[in-house]
């Protein structure tokens, strides 16, 4: 009799969190994956915007089984569509995903010959001919195509913010942190913590629908009170950051932004006063009730914030410094700094500190992948925030000192850019 006990409690706890996989926004479940095919052509950057739209990313390819998906969701309505992938130069190693999850070196479909960067940078998968299932390289903006976008299967509920196996609520009245946990725990969850950079995209698309929100930021739930020590009140691992390098430690919680780029750039996070009553997003599990009580809280330092001067490619978001920063800097230095970003972005790059010996040690931009491209600017003295914009995906930066005067040097911040 106890056995048979045990059995049914084991098959009611098993029915009960088995819960089937689904799809919104009118999205395929296809390999655990939801993905949806639009078939009107358009550039790289105008298709990747789409899927943001929906909290998406351009479709990813990990597996054969992730290759033969797409196949499936085209069928013989398109031959030709962008995948979520950007190669910066013929070795696949340097081909990255756009979900931020390194590059293709263990997994890709590249037709012979391929990557090839001369012809274009972004990546197109083929489903018919001799070449289907195959991925090639075309222009990224030239040669409109269709595309598929990919958002994680989440599970079954009537929330209306339902993403990869949470419910998000977006509330625009303005409360004080722990007001808004009071609020989050009566709706069986908790200010949100973030996981991923997806995860973070897609709150992010959130509040830019949220028209009344321009330039204002929203309490996550993050306890931070230091500028050392970082958790989530769910207790969940931290396992992601997105912190503003740049903003100073200015109180002991958290706030995702969605300010402009001259203060706090969309979807970085920084500390402010737990006092102040703003927005906030809360998040909980969808399509089961309250789990009960929050495993115990990890306690995580926050990463330190190298200069990453001389360092190899630098991919956005990032903060470069000079030498030292905020302590002076040293006599006959000479910085490289490689800029760039992931799909058909520009790269924006904001100084929120500047100070050098005026007309002697210098900070040089230019537009492009080396010093022999052409420049965008040379800066030196003391001067009040600023930003610059290449007009490709790649930006280099020098900073050069003479044999004699200090000062505190630079720091700046890069993040992809659209228009």
């Amino acid at each position: 009799m106890r056995e048979l006990l045990v059995l049914l409690s084991l098959f009611v706890f098993s029915a009960f969190g088995a819960q089937p996989l689904v799809c919104t926004n009118g999205f395929t479940l296809i390999n655990n994956k939801c993905l949806r095919l639009f078939s009107t052509p358009l550039g790289h950057t105008a298709a990747e915007s789409k899927c943001t739209e929906y909290g998406a990313t351009l479709v990813t390819v990990k597996n054969a089984i992730d290759n033969r998906a797409i196949s499936t969701i085209a069928a013989s309505s398109v031959s030709l569509l962008w995948i979520g992938l950007y190669c910066f130069d013929n070795d696949v190693t340097k081909c990255l995903w756009d979900d931020s999850t390194g590059s293709a070196e263990m997994y890709n479909s590249f037709a012979s010959g391929f990557p090839l960067v001369d012809i274009g940078k972004c990546v197109y998968y083929s489903t018919q001919g001799s070449l289907a299932g195959k991925w090639l390289n075309g222009n990224c903006e030239s040669d409109p195509r269709a595309f598929v976008c990919e958002l994680p299967a989440t599970h079954a509920d009537n929330c209306t913010y339902n993403y990869n196996g949470h419910c998000f609520t977006l509330h625009t009245e303005r409360n004080t942190f722990v007001q808004a946990q009071a609020i989050c725990e009566q709706e069986c969850g908790n200010l949100a913590s973030i996981h991923s950079s997806n995860e973070n995209r897609y709150l992010s698309s959130i509040m830019s629908s949220i028209m009344n929100l321009s330039n204002s930021s929203v309490y996550i739930g993050a306890s931070w009170p230091s500028s050392s020590v970082f958790n989530w009140l769910d207790g969940s691992n931290s396992d992601y950051t997105n912190i503003d390098q740049s903003f100073g430690h200015g109180g002991n919680c958290a706030l995702l932004s969605n300010y402009q780029p001259s203060v706090v750039p969309m979807g970085y996070w920084f500390s402010f006063p737990c006092t102040a009553a703003v927005p906030f997003i809360c998040k909980r599990s969808a399509g089961i009730k309250c789990s009960g009580t929050p495993p115990p809280v990890t306690v995580t330092p926050v990463p330190s914030n190298p200069s990453f001067c001389n360092s190899t490619l630098l991919i956005a978001p990032g903060v470069i410094t000079s030498p030292n920063y905020p302590s002076n800097y040293d006599n006959n230095q000479f910085c490289s700094y490689h800029l760039s970003t992931l799909g058909s972005y520009r790269v924006l790059l904001h100084f929120s500190a500047f100070a050098t010996e005026v007309n002697f040690d210098l900070v040089v931009v230019y537009n492009g992948e080396s010093a022999s491209s052409s420049q965008i600017g040379r800066y030196s003295g003391s001067l009040d925030p600023f930003s610059v914009v290449s007009t490709g995906n790649n930006m280099f930066v020098t900073f050069k000192t003479d044999g004699s005067g200090v000062a505190q040097g630079f720091s700046a911040r890069f993040t992809s850019f659209t228009l």
